[in-house]
């Protein structure tokens, strides 16, 4: 009995030890494993009075770092070694798709590089390419790739410093009214554009309205006067110069600076803008489900125009701004309600893009290495990210901050930063 009881206790040991085994797994499984920041260095827009790194300076590489300690983790591709691409050919957008990532490319000397690769994750170092039509990736003089976004149907439309061009799932041109861009911005469109677009520094997509298959445009417009620097959203359908319907909404005519800001709660000091404005460099849209009375909220850096504007003490020139996005139909919508989150320019001067973390809520942004230097290669600093948690509701931002320093503190893989995702 006594040698039967011990055998039974053994076996019954063995499979509690097995059942909380398997139980502790599925609790570790359950747990998802913190993402990885991407970060493309290339051609960056910090601000119409920033200078910055060009395609010979930039770092030209995606490097990947660990979201929750900022640990560096590896180069995820290199575009200063191989044969994939020629000299001085920069980085410019990430989009992540599971088991790849698409790559925007930028090169004003060798143009047949303007581009966008497919990079599989598990190959990083061989490019294939995914789009490339001559006519959409044009080799006009001042026609700089800028930013990359994809709608839910698969087509892709990307931003060329004065125009966009959206591609289908094979990587055509779609034209706009004949021959024209996607967006076509060369004469004043409805409240979109001031006469001739200056810098469309980045475009990203709304949800399609129900019952359709793509989504609204949203872009940030960049300049070097107030009334170019602003907000919009265009129709699905694309935008030419000569229909003033294209344009759903935009900013008042003086742009920006012309909608009242207001301090979150937990901020003082001035919310009025210099004669020039401040430039919006970089967005995130986060959407808001029902019941929500907003669409969604779009996170937007702002840095100042000019390179006297140096602070926030007498005008508002650097920070953080979040706005409401309330769409109404499939060709109607609203943007307002600005609310300053971050005010800090001596932590936040000249951004350059943002990324958000939805499971963590967590707001990652690149800033100039050199706070309150308008020349960012002076000192050859590369660009810091901070991080911050964001409380879209209350509203507020709070900083992620160890003794004070950068979550990312600026290397030699970060001269400049054109873009960063979140992803495994």
């Amino acid at each position: 009995m006594g040698r039967k009881f011990l055998y039974g206790l053994i076996a019954l040991t063995a499979i509690a030890t097995t059942i909380s085994s398997c139980q502790k797994a599925a609790e570790n499984a359950s747990v998802a494993a913190p993402k990885s920041i991407y970060v493309a260095s290339g051609l960056c827009n910090s601000g119409s009075g920033i200078t910055t790194y060009n395609q010979s300076t930039s770092s030209r590489a995606v490097t990947k770092w660990a979201s929750d300690t900022g640990k560096f983790t590896e180069v995820f591709t290199d575009l200063n070694l191989g044969s994939n691409v020629s000299v001085n050919t920069v980085p410019q957008s990430l989009i992540d798709k599971g088991d790849y990532v698409l790559m925007l490319t930028e090169n004003a000397t060798t143009t047949g590089d303007r581009k966008v690769f497919k990079i599989n994750k598990s190959n990083p170092g061989t490019y294939i390419t995914y789009a490339n039509d001559p006519t959409a990736f044009t080799a006009v003089a001042g026609h700089i790739t800028r930013s990359m976004a994809q709608d839910v149907d698969g087509t892709l439309i990307f931003s060329k410093s004065l125009m966009a061009e959206r591609l289908n799932t094979l990587g055509v041109r779609l034209a706009k009214a004949g021959a024209n861009p996607w967006v076509n911005p060369l004469a004043a469109t409805g409240n979109c554009f001031t006469g001739a677009a200056s810098l469309i520094g980045q475009v990203t997509l709304m949800a399609p309205f129900t019952g359709m298959n793509q989504g609204k445009l949203i872009y940030l417009h960049s300049g070097a006067t107030a009334a170019v620097n602003r907000i919009g959203i265009i129709q699905r359908t694309g935008l030419t110069s000569a229909t003033a319907a294209d344009c759903v909404v935009s900013n008042p005519a003086g742009g920006l600076a012309a909608t009242p800001h207001v301090n979150a709660p937990n901020l003082n000091g001035p919310v009025i803008f210099s004669a020039t404005g401040a430039s919006p460099t970089a967005m995130v849209y986060i959407p808001t489900p029902s019941p929500a009375l907003t669409s969604g909220k779009l996170i937007v850096s702002y840095s100042g125009s000019t390179a006297t504007a140096f602070d926030n003490n007498t005008n508002f020139n650097y920070g953080v701004v979040m706005w409401d996005i309330t769409e109404t139909s499939d060709t109607a919508a609203t943007i307002g309600n600005p609310v300053i989150l971050w005010r800090d320019e001596s932590t936040l001067w000249a951004p350059s893009a943002l990324a958000f973390d939805s499971t963590t809520n967590s707001l990652f942004v690149a800033v100039g290495g050199s706070p309150g230097l308008v020349n960012q290669t002076t000192q050859n600093f590369g660009y810091n990210i901070e991080k911050f948690t964001l409380d879209i509701n209350t509203p507020l931002m709070t900083r992620v901050a160890v003794n004070n320093q950068p979550f990312i503190i600026g290397n030699a893989y970060t001269k400049c930063i054109s873009s960063m995702i979140i992803a495994n």
